[in-house]
């Protein structure tokens, strides 16, 4: 028998949400303790859920969706994983389904997906063609072998940076005495953040700031690969932020974001940002970083 239950955030239903996502996954192997750490601070204004699909007491696949902030508050942004065993009976179908019934509680209006070129994914693909999605946005997966990296060529721009009064530094471990420091951080990523490219019928919104401070509190006490910002005089220019799964895969790190101020763009600050984050990345025993950017 086909049932389909809400997420209850048991340990259970946990460990069964990671090894379906695992079953799928092209890339990251995750661990059911690091999905409780992100499900724990979610922010809870906001419509969210789990719908897990049993056949008899078996979860052979699951459903994740959640609501749009502000402007984006009828969006609805969801991803359906299934025991590839499993697949071709309909089962995407039936979740797709019940997120439709759901979801009807805040009148939304518009679908969003996301998919990986990748093979693990063809099936969810000619689901979302099956029910007439379209193509949004391309996004480019690329990696980069850190051993491979050879960092002394970049040294002249930090040199010249420096020389104009650009300094770089670790967020977590230097700046903690710096004044305002979380809010002119969470400020300039608001700021770089908006020139990010979206899909058609998102817009860019602001999150509180208590809700970035549980993000920033995560990320720095269980999460922290490297945070760099780059300052002129007391201003906050540029920052990037590189995240790393201990208990997934603690060689490999995830680029977060990337920013800098429009006026301080086209002068290298972007490259010594990420120099100086590979700097403070391969004595933690980091080999590799992956990261997404729009294709164009």
């Amino acid at each position: 028998m086909i049932d389909i239950k809400n997420f209850t955030e048991s340990d259970i239903e946990f460990q069964e949400v990671t090894r379906l996502y695992n079953l799928v996954s092209h890339d990251v192997q995750a661990h059911a303790d690091e999905m409780k750490e992100g499900w724990a601070i979610i922010d809870k204004s906001l419509k969210r859920d789990r719908l897990l699909l049993y056949k008899d007491d078996m979860v052979l696949g699951y459903l994740g969706y959640a609501q749009g902030r502000d402007e984006n508050n009828q969006n609805c942004y969801f991803n359906i994983f299934i025991d590839p065993d499993h697949n071709g009976n309909g089962y995407r179908q039936l979740l797709y389904d019940k997120m439709l019934n759901d979801v009807k509680v805040f009148n939304c209006n518009r679908l969003y997906a996301d998919i990986y070129e990748h093979s693990n994914y063809d099936n969810f693909k000619k689901f979302l063609i099956l029910n007439k999605f379209y193509i949004g946005l391309k996004i480019r997966e690329s990696s980069l072998n850190l051993e491979d990296v050879d960092l002394n060529k970049y040294y002249p721009l930090l040199e010249k940076l420096d020389s104009k009064g650009i300094k770089f530094y670790d967020a977590k471990n230097e700046m903690q005495d710096f004044p305002n420091h979380y809010e002119k951080l969470e400020e300039l990523g608001w700021k770089y953040g908006k020139d990010f490219p979206m899909p058609e019928g998102i817009v860019h919104t602001r999150e509180p700031f208590e809700q970035f401070m549980k993000h920033q509190k995560l990320f720095e006490e269980k999460r922290y690969g490297i945070e760099i910002v780059a300052v002129e005089g007391e201003r906050y220019v540029g920052a990037t932020d590189i995240h790393v799964l201990p208990k997934s895969d603690p060689c490999k790190a995830w680029t977060g974001s990337l920013g800098v101020l429009r006026k301080y763009r086209r002068q290298g600050i972007a490259t010594a940002l990420k120099v100086k984050a590979f700097e403070k990345l391969r004595p933690k025993g980091i080999k590799q970083v992956r990261t997404d950017n729009e294709e164009n």
